[in-house]
């Protein structure tokens, strides 16, 4: 219960400032998008430690990829702008995506996580090198210039998020390192 009230001013904000937000292609995709996911993750933190349906966390991180390429895609992005069930698509799947994150991580090992977070991680600056690179506009709701700053942010969001995994397992990584010196004794 502690993480609701976080999860719905994030939400709330997301929705409230969603005029100012998807103005701009990469406040979108840069900012209301993971506001959306870290409500979410917040919502699911501490439910659903037993989902027999995602055994080793492989549903929830499956969906975590899915809900995430597809509103990589500059069209989707577009569609979100000019169609309600669209927008209302976009809230729903990545909300849903960040709510099953916890729970997919807490029960998937470490080679598990890396293989999902990795290709997630990868998709994402791959994205945003394409981003980049493109000398035509990929979505009509938004200019070039802001393309190319999206593109940035994808890169540097994907190396922050592979990073913060790397930080967030060193605990573990040491206690293995401490566990093979013990076993080479």
């Amino acid at each position: 219960m502690r993480g609701l009230a976080p999860a719905a001013v994030l939400l709330g904000g997301a929705l409230l400032l969603r005029g100012p937000l998807e103005a701009s292609m990469a406040l979108h995709m840069v900012v209301q998008l993971p506001m959306i996911v870290v409500a979410g993750a917040l919502a699911g933190t501490g439910r659903g430690a037993r989902a027999h349906w995602d055994a080793h966390g492989l549903a929830g991180l499956t969906w975590l990829l899915l809900a995430s390429a597809y509103w990589m895609v500059p069209r989707a992005l577009e569609q979100a702008l000019t169609m309600p069930l669209a927008e209302l698509g976009k809230f729903a799947s990545l909300f849903l995506a960040g709510f099953l994150l916890p729970g997919a991580l807490a029960r998937a090992a470490a080679v598990i996580q890396l293989f999902f977070l990795g290709n997630f991680c990868a998709m994402m600056a791959i994205a945003g090198m394409l981003y980049q690179d493109m000398p035509q506009r990929l979505c009509n709701a938004y200019t070039l210039d802001d393309q190319v700053i999206t593109g940035v942010g994808l890169v540097v969001a994907s190396i922050g998020i592979a990073a913060a995994w790397c930080i967030w397992q060193l605990p573990a990584l040491g206690g293995y390192a401490d566990a093979e010196s013990r076993n080479a004794r």
